[in-house]
């Protein structure tokens, strides 16, 4: 089987292509193309007969469809900067209470409300009558 691949040269008869090979495999090219290309033609005639109908349609409505077609990007970008805003408020709300957070965790651990506070002993008295006077002047 390998000496009938590499021996180009030397064919018999039997590996020689047939006329009726060729013939069977016209017909079935035929059969399977002729349809194809009825589709496409037939895909071609609708194609040119709807845009022959459709342009004095669309030179009549013209300036009812550019009108729409502007309502509708106007509508478009409107819930575009609507929704930018939106996810910027959340944002700027979110930023906002993480800082709130974070400050009246500081001053709890100023103050000493809290039970890990950063300072002890002197410092944390020296703050408490810092906010006693502080608190008082006010």
């Amino acid at each position: 089987m390998a000496d009938r691949y590499h021996n180009h040269s030397h064919q018999d008869s039997s590996e020689r292509i047939s006329r009726s090979m060729v013939v069977t495999s016209v017909i079935g090219a035929i059969a399977i193309g002729a349809p194809l290309l009825g589709m496409m033609g037939f895909g071609l005639l609708a194609s040119s007969t709807l845009l022959l109908v459709s342009s004095p349609l669309l030179l009549l409505f013209s300036p009812v469809i550019l009108g729409a077609t502007f309502v509708i990007l106007g509508a478009v970008a409107g819930f575009s900067v609507a929704s930018v805003m939106a996810v910027v408020g959340i944002a700027a709300v979110s930023w906002v209470v993480r800082e709130a957070r974070l400050k009246f965790r500081d001053m709890r651990k100023v103050v000493g409300n809290d039970p890990s506070p950063r300072m002890k002993g002197k410092e944390l008295d020296y703050f408490d009558s810092h906010l006693a006077t502080t608190s008082n002047a006010k």
